[in-house]
């Protein structure tokens, strides 16, 4: 189980394509979609409370992040494009929202299967990217950089490369009123 990094191919290059369920399909439309994706803060909340969930069944997720910030002041406005894409592949029982508001959407995929040739995290990239090829153009969707992380992590807390991904694994304050 490991992570992985991509960004979609420019135009001309071909990823051979996973079979994915047609239990994906959209279920609103447009504008609607944008009310399905969690703020900042219900996000993160939910992400620790999936991650604690994964750690306690040993039943793995996937977190996917969506980062269109290098593109220097357009990463808003191409992510809530992405939102449109990102709500109509996921599942209903998936959650979708701000990884880091305006900046890095995020997709909680609950309940993943193991099995398969591909491993999961490779069929989701894939798929997403597919989506967004297919909606928002080659050239557009190139701009979305996708990080993909399966948890629980099934690795010591010592090892370096876990420092690196500790902010994936932020622990959320709450204010005692």
């Amino acid at each position: 189980m490991s992570n992985s990094f991509s960004r979609i191919l420019p135009s001309g290059q071909r990823v051979s394509q996973p079979k994915v369920s047609r239990q994906y399909s959209a279920r609103q439309s447009g504008s609607r979609q944008h009310e399905l994706v969690l703020v900042e803060n219900v996000f993160h909340s939910m992400l620790t409370l999936e991650r604690r969930r994964a750690e306690r069944s040993c039943k793995p997720f996937v977190l996917m992040l969506l980062d269109a910030n290098s593109e220097n002041g357009a990463a808003e406005e191409i992510l809530r494009q992405a939102v449109d894409v990102v709500v109509s592949s996921k599942r209903e029982t998936d959650l979708a929202g701000w990884y880091k508001q305006g900046a890095i959407l995020g997709v909680i995929f609950t309940e993943v299967s193991m099995e398969g040739e591909l491993p999961i995290t490779e069929t989701l990239r894939i798929k997403i990217e597919t989506a967004f090829a297919k909606h928002l153009g080659r050239t557009r969707a190139a701009k979305i950089a996708i990080s993909v992380h399966m948890f629980p992590e099934s690795r010591d807390k010592s090892d370096t490369v876990w420092a690196d991904d500790s902010k994936l694994y932020r622990v959320l304050t709450t204010k005692v009123s």
